[in-house]
């Protein structure tokens, strides 16, 4: 960067993306700082927390004023300068990029070859542009995407960002961010000027990062990093799966309530049109249930009859036994007459008779 780049003055007011920055730079420590123009930033590193500064500037001329602030100045291109030979055994505490990634081709295998240089404890600290504020979403809206000199939209940006993308930049390269901080603008306060329906400015307030002007983090090396860059990756895919898989159940709710809706009208007309014959089947168990009840009367007749006609036969044989009886005592009373009367007739029963008489005067009977 040239002396005159306007990215070469430090911004003094506490809340911006030059304070946050140097705010999570360890005191006194060893920096490494890409892009360090003019040395505006590597002054305040210096004089404010202490720090020894190397910086790497692309610009002849700005490198030229950094070096009354930095102990040591490296001029070339980040994307291709091979650094380790340069440095020999030296190792830092906090390697700096203020809006510097999304200016290189490559900003990831710049991280990745920088992690050697960090020493033990060693931090990147970054400030990178947020292309998802809320007044670049809303000039897309109306189909505009507009470089300009300074900002979000700076002609010279490379590379573009969102939240989700820093972290994917530094997880991918082996680094865990470990502070996120954000420098904020309103939506209506950028170099992009906008005119945001209410129905925009709504839907723009539900979002947090629709405010978030740079991202400034802090990452350490972490073994696991890339890993845990790949579970996010798997669990957002899997998400958006689980997404579509959702809508697609939610769809087909719509169609199984339709089609519910239909079933149930068709259930309806049925049992309006079965109604009939359900008042006829009624009428038939009515009829079922009388004929059950006749045909349990008739049994139960026909038990009656065949009890009294087991009666009757047992009286009848009773009657004959009877009858027989008779007949035999018929038999012996005839058969008693007959000697009776064989006795009255022979003359002996006479002579007993007048014999008998005779006593009965004589007795005075």
């Amino acid at each position: 960067m040239s002396a005159s780049c306007p990215y070469s003055w430090f911004d003094p007011d506490p809340e911006s993306t030059h304070n946050l920055v140097v705010g999570l730079v360890p005191p006194g420590g060893e920096v490494l700082e890409f892009g360090c123009a003019t040395g505006h930033m590597s002054a305040v590193l210096k004089h404010r927390l202490g720090c020894r500064v190397t910086g790497v500037e692309l610009s002849p001329e700005a490198a030229e004023a950094a070096r009354e602030h930095c102990e040591r100045v490296i001029i070339g291109d980040a994307d291709s300068l091979d650094l380790p030979p340069v440095l020999g055994d030296r190792r830092f505490d906090a390697v700096i990029f203020a809006d510097v990634l999304e200016h290189l081709r490559e900003p990831g295998a710049l991280l990745a070859r920088i992690r050697p240089l960090l020493g033990e404890g060693g931090v990147v600290i970054a400030s990178i542009p947020n292309v998802a504020h809320g007044s670049v979403r809303a000039a897309l809206l109306r189909g505009e995407f507009r470089y300009r000199p300074l900002g979000l939209l700076d002609r010279t940006h490379l590379r573009f960002f969102t939240r989700d993308g820093v972290q994917d930049l530094f997880e991918a390269t082996g680094y865990y961010v470990t502070h996120w901080l954000r420098r904020r603008r309103d939506v209506d306060a950028t170099e992009i000027r906008v005119s945001l329906t209410e129905e925009v400015r709504t839907l723009l307030a539900n979002d947090p990062e629709a405010t978030t002007y740079q991202f400034v983090v802090r990452a350490a090396p972490a073994e696991a990093a890339r890993e845990l860059n790949e579970l996010r990756h798997t669990f957002a895919e899997t998400t958006a799966l689980c997404d579509e898989r959702g809508n697609d159940l939610r769809r087909a709710g719509i169609e199984g309530a339709r089609l519910t809706a239909e079933v149930a009208a068709l259930r309806a007309e049925l049992e309006k049109a079965a109604a009939p014959r359900d008042e006829e089947r009624r009428l038939v168990e009515e009829q079922r249930q009388h004929l059950d009840a006749l045909t349990a009367s008739l049994e139960s007749a026909v038990a009656w009859e065949a009890t009294l006609h087991g009666r009757f036969v047992s009286a009848h044989r009773q009657l004959l036994e009877r009858d027989e009886e008779i007949i035999r005592m018929r038999d012996q009373v005839a058969s008693a007459q007959y000697e009776a009367d064989s006795m009255r007739r022979s003359k002996a029963w006479r002579l007993s008779l007048a014999y008998w008489r005779l006593r009965d005067r004589l007795r005075g009977r």
